[in-house]
């Protein structure tokens, strides 16, 4: 179980995270190193799909980590990205600059494997989801690396925008919430906050929902970063 309160570092800079006490969390930050290697990862990859015309947004814990801390997923080192599946071919185009990049790349039924090796042999992966759209019914549907199905409405994902995502912008779906509510993120329990002088208000608000816990254990939500209160940043 992680202490309720603790501090992770991004690129050198300190950030303090307060979680609630009350509940059991068996998932602990990623440790410095892999942050910056994803951090740099999602840097690559963003240059290169945008140069290239590809156009792609960020979904799953990715995107989760965009929703909560305008970055890196501190909980999950796992990066996702999804493109429509005509790109495909754009990138089998670009298949070997990727390569002379020292980046490997694996293509399978459903999705495409990005992955390199930074500094202390920590390897960083990015899936890439092929997103195939249904004009019958308006639906996005795609597979995940372990095979599961997902379905956004399609303006749920289009037309992709630009959002923060550490010092630079990064493609994501039109409808934040919509898209990581399909992942199973029961976003009305992630309870956070970038200014201290915000806790008061969150803790209240907490204070109000004496079925609040249970809730959350009962949507299995602690697995991954369970209730956060809240994300205390170091003021700019």
């Amino acid at each position: 179980m992680l202490n309720d309160k603790f501090n992770y570092k991004l690129n050198g800079i300190e950030h303090e995270v307060i979680l609630n006490s009350n509940l059991k969390i068996d998932q602990k930050p990623i440790n410095e190193k892999i942050l910056v290697s994803n951090k740099y990862m999602m840097k690559y990859i963003n240059d290169l799909l945008d140069y290239n015309s590809i156009e792609y947004c960020l979904l799953g814990g990715s995107l989760l980590g965009v929703y909560i801390f305008n970055g890196i997923n501190i909980f999950n080192p796992l990066l996702e990205i999804g493109i429509t599946d005509n790109n495909f071919f754009k990138i089998k185009k670009i298949e070997d600059e990727i390569k002379t990049d020292d980046f490997t790349i694996i293509f399978k039924d459903k999705f495409i494997k990005i992955s390199t090796i930074f500094f202390d042999k920590i390897i960083t992966t990015v899936y890439i989801y092929l997103l195939e759209s249904d004009s019958s019914n308006d639906l996005i549907q795609y597979n995940t690396f372990n095979n599961k199905l997902i379905n956004h409405e399609f303006y749920d994902i289009f037309p992709i925008k630009k959002n923060k995502f550490e010092e630079f912008e990064i493609s994501v779906p039109n409808k934040i919430e919509k898209v990581l509510e399909s992942f199973d993120y029961n976003l009305n329990y992630i309870i956070f906050s970038k200014k201290k002088n915000n806790e008061k208000k969150i803790i209240e608000e907490i204070e109000k929902n004496e079925n609040l816990y249970d809730k959350l254990i009962k949507n299995n939500f602690n697995k991954f970063i369970s209730v956060i209160k809240p994300f205390l940043f170091s003021d700019d």
